[in-house]
């Protein structure tokens, strides 16, 4: 039989078109696998600071705090004492900020809080 033999209702049907639409399977379900990798779990004290940060932080913040957001920048690594005085719209002494805005929510959080979102910032 001719793998490019047209059958009566005109579609092509043979062994090349058969071994593409495998290849694309085969594909698909690789690439799927290769976005579940699991990640490392977070501590008790980094998940509170994970949702505390997706709670109060993505609106301006990326939800990855590795790249930067919309109108804040990327906050991974921030120390305590940088957050602490973000949230009363300072900087620590000698910080240069990443840019210059003074469009920062001042937030209320607890030291307990802000200990959490520094731990989920250092992940």
């Amino acid at each position: 039989m001719n793998p490019f033999q047209v059958n009566r209702s005109g579609s092509e049907k043979g062994g090349i078109y058969r071994l593409s639409f495998f290849a694309l399977l085969l594909s698909v379900i690789f690439v799927s696998f290769g976005f579940c990798k699991e990640s490392k779990p977070l501590s008790p004290e980094a998940e509170a600071g994970k949702g505390l940060y997706m709670a109060s932080c993505i609106a301006c913040h990326n939800t990855n705090p590795k790249l930067d957001g919309a109108v804040g920048p990327s906050v991974a690594n921030s120390s305590y004492e940088l957050l602490e005085a973000r949230m009363r719209g300072e900087y620590p002494q000698g910080y240069t900020p990443k840019r210059q805005s003074a469009a920062m929510t001042r937030f209320n959080f607890t030291e307990a809080q802000l200990k959490s979102l520094e731990e989920f910032l250092k992940q």
